[in-house]
C-alpha cells in the first residue's frame, strides 16, 4: 500500500475535525485517519481525502471530475470508498459537506462495517477452544 500523503491536508483534518468531540484519530493502513466509535471514515491518500460515503453520496461524488474510486495498489474498489483530491488545501475547507456526508454515514446502521458471517465449521471450532 502507497504510505504518501499530504501534510498539509493531514493537519487540516487534524485541526478541523477537534470540533467534533465525538471523533477519534486512529490509524488506517498506514495513515492516520479519523473514526467516530470504530468507523473509519476519512483519511489522507496521496494528494487527497479517501472518504466512506453513502452509495448515493459515492455515486455524485464519482461524477465529479476530482473524485475517483478508492482502489488501493490499481485493484478493484472497495466499498463506496472515494478519493477526493482538490490542489489547494482551502477547498477542503470549502467542500466540508462532503466530509460531513461521510461521518453521518458512518453513524448509520447501514455505514457499519459488515458482520463476518461464520461457516459452521468457524462455530465448530470456536466452540472446541472454549473447551
Amino acid at each position: 500500500m502507497n504510505n504518501n500523503y499530504r501534510d498539509d491536508i493531514v493537519e487540516l483534518l487534524h485541526h478541523e475535525m477537534k470540533r467534533y468531540p465525538d471523533v477519534q484519530r486512529g490509524m488506517i493502513f498506514g495513515h492516520p485517519g479519523w473514526k467516530w466509535q470504530d468507523r473509519v471514515f476519512a483519511f489522507p491518500f496521496d494528494d487527497g481525502v479517501c472518504l466512506k460515503l453513502p452509495r448515493t453520496d459515492y455515486e455524485a461524488a464519482l461524477a465529479l471530475p476530482e473524485v475517483v474510486p478508492f482502489a488501493p495498489m490499481g485493484e478493484r474498489p472497495m466499498g463506496t470508498w472515494a478519493v477526493i483530491t482538490y490542489p489547494e488545501t482551502e477547498t477542503y475547507l470549502e467542500r466540508w459537506d462532503w466530509i460531513e456526508k461521510a461521518l453521518a454515514y458512518v453513524k448509520t446502521d447501514e455505514g457499519a462495517p459488515k458482520k463476518k458471517v461464520r461457516s459452521k465449521k468457524e462455530e465448530v471450532r470456536s466452540k472446541e477452544k472454549g473447551k
